[in-house]
């Protein structure tokens, strides 16, 4: 097997530390293995969109379960590396690997000279003082702190969905929408979003909830995206890329239908403040769908 630099991980998120280690593997190989230890727990993203990033970054993404390497000794990690043809490692300098986390770049260092591997450590990222963690991420979204979360990643936070049929709820109170089936509970505040849809290769920019319409007693979250002046085709069946670009307002029980339609009118003017921030006024911008 040709030898090709690895870097190892969780990669639950691909943000700007993991970025920092492809971007160090990619500087010595032309092919870079990002091996995934993939265990049981919160996701950040599906393992589609996990695909999808690995895919953006031109790298191969090798999964392996965490009860398969959980009870190796470092000397056995380290065999399997060179299983999987590493012949670089590139790794951050507060790695730990082996049983119970047994072991750090120091005995990396040795066993790598033992199995032919060459051991790269690399600094950690950090930003405004603090390490960038997957852990950090998770909670930046629970707080709807999107802009924050998306700065650590390097990219903003996405998910892939497919288009559905709704109950047509929006479309009753005059601002109809898409409604975006993925499959999970996401890892975000509910709300209202500024968001980026990507279907059939166009984007256009929308206003999203992400909630369970506590106005009408649902229950389950929905993701549903209103596109603010535009009549759309039917997209039922089609796959859309959906990014969380800034936080707009919290879920709010709304005591009459009345006053949702007047929040929602409120919210569409935040909306335009928002584009107009990002991308220029109406007259300045381009959005084909």
């Amino acid at each position: 097997m040709q030898k090709s630099c690895c870097t190892v991980g969780k990669f639950n998120a691909f943000h700007l530390g993991h970025r920092r280690l492809i971007e160090e593997a990619k500087k010595r190989c032309g092919s870079v293995k990002v091996i995934s230890i993939r265990g049981k727990g919160r996701e950040l993203f599906s393992e589609r969109e996990r695909k999808a990033i690995a895919r953006r970054l031109g790298v191969e993404l090798v999964d392996i379960p965490f009860e398969k390497v959980r009870e190796l000794s470092p000397e056995e990690f380290f065999a399997l590396l060179k299983k999987l043809g590493c012949g670089y490692l590139i790794v951050g300098k507060d790695w730990r690997f082996g049983r119970g986390r047994s072991a750090g770049v120091s005995e990396a260092l040795k066993l790598g000279k033992e199995f032919g591997i060459e051991v790269i450590p690399v600094e950690t990222v950090e930003v405004n003082g603090e390490k960038v963690g997957t852990s950090r991420i998770f909670e930046l979204l629970s707080e709807g702190r999107v802009k924050e979360a998306n700065r650590l990643l390097g990219f903003p936070y996405f998910v892939i969905g497919k288009v559905v049929e709704g109950r047509k709820v929006g479309r009753e109170l005059g601002f109809p929408t898409v409604n975006v089936e993925v499959g999970r509970e996401l890892p975000l505040k509910r709300g209202v979003y500024l968001v980026k849809v990507g279907v059939n290769g166009r984007e256009l920019y929308g206003l999203a909830n992400y909630g369970v319409r506590p106005t009408f007693g649902s229950s389950e979250p929905l993701l549903e995206v209103h596109f603010p002046g535009r009549e759309l085709p039917p997209l039922y069946g089609r796959g859309v890329v959906v990014e969380f670009l800034s936080f707009i307002r919290p879920e709010i029980a709304f005591g009459s239908v009345e006053e949702l339609k007047n929040q929602i009118k409120l919210d569409i003017r935040k909306f335009k403040t928002l584009l107009e921030e990002r991308v220029g006024k109406p007259e300045q911008r381009k959005e084909a769908l």
